[in-house]
């Protein structure tokens, strides 16, 4: 790495550093304030209260650190063109792509981190903060988080409807089952049982009656069973207590492994799965948004004049900067609102911000380099 590099670099993660810790920080502040009177209520210790806000706080720095990369940048730069450094460059024949090289590829490697966080540390935190409420500080009981269902509906694949009196995702365990197929609202075939059981060869129906009915609703034949195999049922244990009501925020604390078992669930299912696809996406692309406005911060600011006298040039510069990317992020959330609602694909509502956004950045990087 060149001297130049290392130079930069100095003047980049400074700022970054005490920006995101401290804009984190500030947020966990007020959570703390927001929860406290609760937790109280609950007579928590301070060690199970310190305890939660640790637990969160890996998710906030990754919420803040896209925009606090981009303001490093602007503090970086704005910095050396304040002391006619960034002058001295470019009378030296450094073009500003050269002098954004260090950054741009720090932002890279930032984008790659976030996306490691939020696939493996968030949620794992935040289990674990939940588990510190629910359990610790509220005295619940942990059973009662536990993927165990009573009085259970759920449409599954091939057209079933399973109707359980009790349901046990961790043993793979049901009982009082009854299982109808229709199609056209005409019904095909019912199953009655017992219990079943998950088994390495897939779901088995024990002690039971399966019926089918002709196209006049009438039952055509009658077979009782002590053990039936349901080969052609593809759900797992686990995926019967996918819920399809979830709220975007709890789903994009998910990982996108967790995302991608929700959507293929409801998919089989028949339900509407826009909404996950959506959360999986954004999952997917908003790491690249460290990327996306550091490209900003290094390219719109060189569009206009810089060093020490050109205060306005480099003002308006700032203010363009931010709102570049301000507006970015308000292009995510109305490209995931579109994607949830059938406007658009999913996958074009979530990645077309950065689509945008880092054409714009770097189309203007290559008109301040020519």
């Amino acid at each position: 790495m060149k001297t130049l590099d290392r130079y930069i670099l100095r003047q980049f993660f400074a700022p970054l550093a005490l920006i995101v810790l401290g804009i984190a920080s500030l947020v966990m502040l007020v959570q703390v304030v927001d929860t406290l009177p609760g937790f109280r209520d609950w007579k928590a210790p301070f060690s199970y209260i310190a305890l939660y806000h640790i637990l969160q706080f890996p998710y906030l720095v990754l919420q803040v650190l896209p925009m606090g990369i981009m303001l490093a940048t602007l503090i970086s730069l704005g910095g050396l063109a304040r002391t006619s450094e960034l002058a001295a460059m470019r009378a030296g024949g450094v073009s500003p792509a050269r002098i954004s090289q260090p950054i741009l590829l720090a932002a890279l490697l930032l984008a790659a981190a976030d996306g490691v966080m939020a696939e493996w540390v968030v949620p794992a935190s935040t289990d674990r903060a939940h588990y510190v409420q629910k359990v610790l500080i509220e005295k619940r009981n942990p059973e009662a988080d536990q993927p165990w269902r009573e009085r259970m509906v759920k449409a599954a694949s091939g057209g079933r409807q399973i109707y359980l009196d009790h349901y046990d995702a961790d043993r793979g365990n049901m009982g009082g089952v009854v299982i109808l197929v229709e199609k056209d609202g005409c019904l095909l075939s019912r199953i009655d049982a017992s219990g079943g059981r998950y088994e390495p060869e897939g779901w088995v129906l024990y002690n039971g009656i399966q019926r089918s009915f002709g196209p006049d609703g009438m039952e055509a034949t009658l077979h009782r069973f002590r053990r039936l195999p349901l080969p052609d049922l593809k759900e797992k244990p686990f995926d019967f207590v996918v819920e399809s009501n979830q709220r975007e925020e709890d789903l994009l604390l998910f990982s996108s492994t967790k995302l991608l078992r929700i959507i293929h669930v409801l998919r089989a299912t028949g339900a509407d799965s826009r909404r996950e696809e959506a959360c999986l996406h954004v999952r997917l692309a908003y790491p690249l948004a460290c990327f996306v406005l550091a490209l900003l911060g290094c390219s719109i600011p060189f569009l206009f004049p810089y060093g020490r006298r050109a205060v306005a040039g480099a003002a308006i510069g700032l203010l363009a900067t931010l709102a570049a990317g301000m507006l970015y992020l308000v292009c995510i959330q109305v490209g995931v609102s579109l994607g949830t609602d059938g406007v658009l694909a999913p996958v074009v509502g979530a990645w077309i911000g950065n689509a945008v956004f880092a054409s714009l950045g770097g189309l203007a990087l290559w008109r301040a380099n020519r």
